[in-house]
């Protein structure tokens, strides 16, 4: 079962499938190559979105998994902890491979680094992690009025550098994976480390 933070993402997510279908929705066309660019950023910045959102939920969950009251010494520390991970939360703004990385092992203990990998996709831990960082600055680019970086997958086969159907779909595949193993990867950490069976 997925944590409350995936089941978050899931819902948040739909907003972007629903942006990259609409570019290639045949009852509105024609529309224009311009037009379906800003259908496609606007889908690969609510992905991003729903991967922030994901991750902040997900060291909510933590605290709230692991809590324990009935512990006043425990409970008195991990209020802290809480806290202190909060204000972390307050500041975590750019959700690429380092921060996210650094925000969950100083707030939760838990390093994903070991989990990111897609082997079905023969993506290493660095390719993972160079491609969340390529994701993002690509968000960045056109949040910011830059050009887009070209990338292998930010480019059609002619050589021009834009977003395509399959980049959006690719993107949204790398996330649900990503959310997935990250999800099972914090799992394991708490049952491991606190002997908790997580409901989730």
């Amino acid at each position: 079962m997925p944590s409350p933070a995936a089941l978050k993402y899931k819902i948040l997510s739909n907003t972007a499938r629903t942006l990259r279908e609409t570019a290639t929705d045949p009852r509105l066309h024609p529309i224009s190559r311009s037009q379906t660019q800003i259908y496609y950023h606007s889908a690969l910045a609510a992905f991003v979105a729903a991967w922030d959102a994901y991750i902040n939920e997900l060291v909510r969950n933590f605290f709230t998994t692991t809590a324990n009251p009935l512990d006043p010494k425990f409970h008195a520390v991990h209020s802290i902890a809480r806290d202190t991970a909060e204000r972390a939360l307050e500041r975590f703004n750019t959700p690429n491979s380092e921060n996210t990385r650094n925000l969950l092992i100083q707030n939760t203990g838990y390093d994903p680094i070991g989990d990111w990998i897609w082997s079905a996709r023969s993506m290493s831990g660095l390719a993972v992690r160079q491609r969340l960082n390529e994701i993002l600055r690509v968000r960045h680019s056109f949040a910011h009025g830059f050009a887009i970086p070209a990338y292998s997958w930010t480019q059609t086969p002619t050589g021009k550098v834009r977003l395509t159907a399959k980049a959006i779909d690719d993107v949204d595949l790398f996330f649900r994976h990503l959310v997935a193993v990250t999800d099972l990867g914090m799992k394991q950490h708490i049952q491991t480390i606190y002997g908790i069976v997580v409901p989730w």
